[in-house]
């Protein structure tokens, strides 16, 4: 691939990165802060080790994620890598830009439509080729290795766990709003993948026959 085409895939994948991590974190402030719903991931890992651990929750994130982008070069490749930062990094960004927004204090709202933008946007940055860090590098390592579990199954699966384990130190009813949203979430991830990949088919089919 020449200097312009390699710029060029570039500015496309990391167009669509931030338009993902601006989408999660709409979501995050619209429809879940209101409503307590946690967003779950790495983030939740830092704050329960917070709770026994004498050290800053940035550098307890920051710990966790080195290992997780070690194996996403290992297993998936660097470019991988690079777009992870960049959906870290413009993710970390939007929820500084967005902090102001007021949000819709419905938990109905915060399950369902949380969930729903919340999962297009982390597939919109998976179909650009990164994550937006932490348990998302994870699910796509684990989804390489053992490819009959989607990234949505797995990212439910691993949440749950962290969620779960947030019982510990939260309340039963909105860890129970997590949980919903993060199923509704992994389950809009996998749609909004499976549909990308089959409009991306389409325009293959109908470029090989135009060609």
């Amino acid at each position: 691939m020449n200097n312009a085409s390699l710029v060029k895939s570039l500015g496309k994948e990391w167009s669509m990165i931030l338009a993902g991590t601006a989408l999660v974190a709409l979501a995050y402030y619209l429809f879940m802060q209101p409503n307590e719903i946690t967003a779950p991931g790495l983030g939740g890992v830092a704050v329960l080790l917070g709770y026994f651990l004498p050290i800053s929750l940035g550098l307890i994130y920051f710990l966790l994620n080195v290992p997780l982008f070690l194996l996403g070069y290992r297993f998936v490749g660097r470019r991988f890598v690079v777009n992870s930062l960049v959906g870290m990094v413009s993710l970390s960004l939007f929820l500084w830009v967005f902090s102001f927004l007021p949000g819709w204090h419905q938990p109905l709202a915060g399950v369902l439509l949380g969930g729903i933008v919340s999962g297009a946007g982390i597939a919109l940055v998976l179909r650009a080729g990164g994550t937006t860090g932490g348990v998302d590098i994870a699910c796509v390592v684990l989804n390489k290795i053992w490819p009959a579990a989607t990234i949505g199954k797995m990212m439910i699966a691993m949440n749950a766990l962290i969620v779960i384990a947030s019982w510990l130190v939260s309340d039963m009813l909105h860890s129970i709003f997590t949980l919903l949203s993060l199923v509704v979430a992994g389950k809009a991830v996998d749609m909004f993948l499976v549909w990308g990949q089959r409009n991306r088919g389409e325009q293959q089919a109908e470029a090989g026959t135009t060609g």
